[in-house]
């Protein structure tokens, strides 16, 4: 009968999360509709990634199903997810063009957090009320933000993030749950390879960096049996060369965030990329074969959540890593790249927006925020002190378990990595919403008086009026501002920005096929006008012809042979160009293919010029 109650309770709040989710996302996806003036291109990556998966969509229409499939396999910057829920969506039954349709994917997964969180704080809490009541307001702290709401309407990768971070530290919470009871369910080891691969596919270095912050709480969990595994492996595995080959490999892989603080080697070469790909996949292939072999033996050594963590998703996640080896060169890429736009992530958490521009900060009431990390931290405190339970006990806690990833996978992103734009914590508000209302409600069940649960229960109401205060503060989204202030357009307001890219885009005609060379990708024409909006022409002339014809860039591993195309694209910021013509020469006749020029077409703002050459057959 209080069951029956508590889920009868629990049901305005759902309903009210229900409403709060369809009345932005209604609201949201009508002001880029009627707002924006450029959401027919996306941003330079998102421009990329579906140009690639309209060429994918080509070579299906044209039998080349090898030739469709294999990008996803690649996939050496970005996991091929994202880029297949694309390719999906272009066969969906509906008149939306491909960019509203790609754009849609940051609104979908925003929407999903919402029921994930009811079902995660529903399980997590033990009650209908709480769970939903806190699902509510944790969604609250995600709409509440400077930035959450303009990557909602972009085919970013922000809140796909979001989405899978969040299940990710459920699984987690499950894991742990599980292995206090002697036995870890079926359904909790393919949640935990569903969320923590589906992060990991969302970008790769963060799959990894929360992978580095499992295997931290797991040797903090169990410091004597991983004490047992260290001097297991050092007796049957790493002795002799092994050791120092292992040595070796873990500190260059350490040294890479050091060397880039504080020295000036240039360590984005291509031969040092490559050696660090050798050295790695040797271990990486070594350490799996050992553990095979030995794997009798490893299951009683090993603690369980450690071999479900391998098996379901360390393990996968690298093997797929591991056979591109362009994947291991983005990965280091993209921790060599520095910007300075931010100075802490954690700064980025707390602090006020418009403070300080060194520290943009990212919630519009801070002090929601705030107040719940301050009582969760009281309450994380209290849990750690209390004498009713052993250490050992608690350091098995699954929410404690859940807690530490998340943080440790913001410390290590912290301290790793120079590129701490504000988007990059976007992630975290779910899991910490989350986390944070699961803490405040465990204070007020640690309460051993009447009176102490009653100032425990006033000090969640607190919490959540604070949260909720983002409702109606400002720019809240239930004022009138939040509509009209918001930054819902992520291409900006300017249609004439992208002008010249349409404009090149209405003179080819969409059922020939043209390969294109795009000249403002060359680093010769970096400083040139045209350089800003690279992607957004080849986007612009795909979408036009992917559906009857084509437009591919030139590629000369990729295309060994012109014969199957009509025409032969120049683009340019002048034309003749010496540069681009160049090229192209070399390209003919190195391909023996003979053209002829069939017209000049110079953009009105004079920033692009395009040439085509009809192929002589």
């Amino acid at each position: 009968m209080r069951m029956r109650i508590n889920q009868l309770l629990g049901i305005p709040f759902f309903l009210l999360g229900v409403a709060l989710v369809a009345f932005y996302s209604v609201k949201a996806w009508e002001v880029f509709l009627t707002t924006c003036p450029n959401h027919d291109f996306l941003s330079w990556d998102e421009n990329i990634r579906l140009s690639n998966v309209l060429d994918q969509a080509v070579d299906f229409r044209e039998g080349n199903y090898w030739n469709g499939i294999l990008p996803f396999f690649e996939s050496p910057t970005w996991p091929p997810l994202r880029s297949f829920t694309t390719f999906l969506s272009l066969y969906i039954p509906t008149d939306w063009p491909v960019t509203y349709r790609d754009s849609f994917h940051g609104l979908f997964f925003l929407i999903l957090v919402f029921p994930a969180l009811y079902y995660i704080l529903i399980k997590v809490t033990a009650s209908h009320f709480w769970g939903s009541v806190f699902a509510f307001f944790s969604f609250v702290l995600c709409l509440q933000t400077t930035e959450v709401p303009v990557y909602s309407l972009t085919s970013m990768l922000e809140t796909q993030s979001m989405f899978f971070l969040l299940l990710s530290g459920y699984s987690l919470f499950r894991l742990y749950e599980d292995d206090n009871t002697g036995e870890i369910k079926s359904s909790t080891k393919y949640l935990v390879s569903f969320s923590l691969f589906g992060f990991y596919f969302t970008k790769y270095p963060y799959g990894i960096l929360f992978f580095m912050a499992c295997i931290c709480y797991e040797i903090f969990r169990s410091p004597s049996r991983y004490k047992e595994v260290i001097i297991y492996l050092y007796k049957v595995y790493a002795r002799g060369f092994r050791l120092v080959y292992l040595i070796f490999v873990l500190t260059m892989i350490a040294s890479l965030p050091i060397l880039r603080v504080i020295s000036k080697i240039n360590l984005n070469q291509r031969t040092f990329k490559t050696f660090m790909f050798y050295i790695s996949v040797i271990l990486f292939v070594d350490f799996s074969i050992f553990l095979y072999r030995n794997r009798e033996k490893a299951k009683n050594v090993f603690p369980k959540t450690i071999s479900v963590l391998w098996v379901y998703a360390i393990f996968p996640a690298f093997f797929w890593l591991f056979i591109n080896p362009d994947r291991v060169n983005a990965l280091i890429d993209a921790q060599l790249i520095v910007n300075q736009y931010t100075r802490s992530f954690f700064l980025t958490l707390w602090t006020e927006p418009g403070m300080d521009p060194k520290v943009p900060g990212i919630f519009d009431f801070v002090w929601g925020f705030r107040i719940l990390i301050g009582v969760t931290f009281i309450s994380l405190i209290y849990f750690l002190i209390r004498k009713n339970e052993s250490i050992e006990s608690k350091r098995k806690d699954p929410l404690l378990a859940a807690t530490i990833v998340i943080i440790l996978e913001l410390l290590i992103l912290e301290v790793t990595t120079g590129n701490k734009q504000p988007r990059h914590v976007l992630q975290f508000i779910p899991s910490i919403g989350f986390l944070s209302f699961a803490w405040a409600l465990r204070f007020a069940q640690f309460a051993e008086s009447g009176y102490q649960k009653k100032l425990a229960y006033s000090i969640i109401i607190i919490c959540i009026s604070f949260v909720g205060w983002n409702l109606f503060y400002k720019q809240g989204l239930l004022t009138d501002s939040f509509f009209n202030t918001k930054p819902f357009c992520y291409r900006g307001m300017n249609a004439s920005d992208f002008q010249p890219a349409r404009e090149i885009a209405s003179q080819i005609e969409a059922s020939k096929k043209y390969i294109l060379l795009n000249a403002f990708h060359d680093q010769a024409k970096y400083e040139s006008k045209g350089r800003l909006i690279a992607s957004d022409f080849d986007l612009a002339m795909k979408l036009k012809t992917y559906e009857l014809g084509a437009v591919r860039n030139d590629h000369r591993y990729r295309w060994k042979d012109w014969s199957s195309f009509d025409s032969i694209l120049l683009l340019s910021d002048t034309c003749p160009d010496s540069f681009i013509e160049e090229k192209f020469e070399n390209r003919s006749k190195m391909l023996t293919v003979k053209s002829t020029l069939v017209r000049t077409y110079r953009e009105s703002s004079g920033i692009a010029c395009l040439q085509e050459y009809q192929i002589l057959k």
